[in-house]
């Protein structure tokens, strides 16, 4: 196997390439990591926090973020070449395929009321 550069080498993983949003407690980041065991790459969702012992430790547990957060950190990680030209590719077909549509609120609370049209992009 070729050598390739890395960010970070684990015991679990090698840390390929990263995108990084931070809100001042918490750093986000998508990641493209080498998984060793599997010898496959993948792409992490990841949280990291500053504690007393260490900064930017990492914290196993779910990533929970707004969308303009989850937008940033995307937008982030293409910058970083965390995704594949492959996947990106595949991405924009996925998205470019969605329809905007339209769907019909009922604001009726009491009779009479005329039902509201709103336009969501799906």
């Amino acid at each position: 196997m070729q050598e390739r550069e890395y960010i970070k080498d684990t015991k679990y993983c090698q840390i390929l390439a990263q995108s990084r949003v931070t809100d001042g407690v918490y750093t986000y980041s998508i990641e493209k990591v080498y998984v060793k065991k599997k010898k496959r790459d993948e792409i992490r969702f990841c949280l990291y926090k500053d504690t007393l012992n260490q900064i930017e430790k990492y914290v196993p547990r779910s990533l929970d973020v707004t969308e303009l957060e989850l937008l940033d950190l995307f937008k982030e990680a293409i910058n970083q070449d965390v995704f594949s030209t492959e996947m990106l590719g595949t991405l924009k077909g996925i998205l470019s395929q969605k329809r905007v549509r339209v769907l019909k609120v009922s604001n009726a609370v009491t009779e009479g009321e005329e039902t509201n049209e709103k336009q969501l992009a799906i």
